[in-house]
């Protein structure tokens, strides 16, 4: 299931990314992740229904869906101002995930006691050069 899940959220990046780059640019940010967020939405409230073996009440929620929700709101805005820059499809996208993971890794470690080894940080300081080195030699 570790690889289905990573495939789906792979699969969704892909898509995500070449669909805000080619939003048109004469529309309001606001507005057009409004239209995609209702869509998202109708989808998801289908989907509900199609994997009910799990709670579906507010009272099962908690303050976590707004922090999901300011996220989704800054990651959509900020991907869609960057592409509207001019930013490429690869530099956008590894630049974010990289800054995220430099943030996560030792926020994981402090909040919720990940495992921070020798081989996780000098994956993110290969991860960091290589940003550094795609952004230096464009």
């Amino acid at each position: 299931m570790f690889f289905a899940a990573l495939l789906l959220a792979v699969a969704g990046s892909v898509v995500y990314h070449l669909s805000i780059k080619q939003l048109p640019q004469a529309v309001n940010p606001f507005f057009s992740l409004a239209v995609s967020y209702g869509l998202a939405m109708s989808l998801c409230l289908a989907g509900m229904w199609w994997l009910p073996a799990w709670q579906r009440g507010m009272s099962a929620l908690n303050w976590s869906s707004l922090g999901v929700a300011l996220g989704i709101l800054g990651i959509e805005m900020g991907f869609l101002l960057a592409y509207r820059a001019g930013w490429n499809l690869g530099y956008a996208a590894l630049s974010s995930n990289v800054l995220s993971t430099a943030l996560l890794l030792p926020i994981g470690y402090w909040l919720f006691r990940e495992n921070l080894s020798p081989g996780r940080l000098a994956g993110l300081g290969l991860s960091l050069a290589g940003l550094w080195m795609m952004l230096r030699f464009r």
